[in-house]
């Protein structure tokens, strides 16, 4: 905390006021991070009029976007200390908690037109969701996979998981 009131350029005691443990600091800063790639996202899914395309558009931009960010992408480097232990921890629970929050609205769309698989589990999205975002994240280049072909993957494997099979 004295590190981060320095740099900051305020006293601990300003700090503690605002940020009363180290918890909080990290889930201000993911907040943070997670507030920008939720805009570049948001300005997709304006452009996009299906729910289906949401869910997508929306999967596809955190898979795109998280990876870029420093702080986000901090969370699949695995624990050092104890305080990168804590950091992460806050982490994983706000990064669920927002891809949570970011798909709930095209799957209840989804829902809503009864074109949503019931026996969809959110949970299980939102792992699937960590686990290609930390895919994505571990390959630091694409290989031999174009954007457009990681698009189709995820696109291929996320809605037909979801959506009812069409007669």
């Amino acid at each position: 905390m004295l590190d981060i009131a320095a740099e900051a350029g305020v006293s601990r005691t300003t700090l503690y006021k605002y940020f009363p443990r180290i918890e909080d600091v990290f889930q201000a800063a993911f907040m943070r991070e997670f507030d920008r790639f939720e805009a570049k996202i948001a300005r997709k899914l304006s452009q996009t009029e299906t729910a289906e395309g949401r869910l997508l558009e929306t999967v596809v931009g955190i898979a795109e976007n998280i990876p870029k960010s420093v702080w986000i992408n901090s969370l699949f480097s695995g624990p050092r200390t104890n305080t990168e232990d804590k950091a992460l921890n806050v982490g994983h629970s706000a990064l669920d908690a927002r891809v949570r929050e970011m798909i709930d609205e095209p799957l209840a769309e989804l829902a809503r037109l009864n074109l949503l698989r019931d026996d969809t589990d959110r949970q299980l999205i939102v792992d699937w969701v960590r686990i290609v975002v930390q895919a994505i994240s571990v390959v630091r280049h694409p290989g031999s996979h174009t954007r457009a072909q990681r698009r189709q993957l995820i696109s291929t494997f996320l809605l037909s998981s979801v959506l009812k099979r069409s007669n």
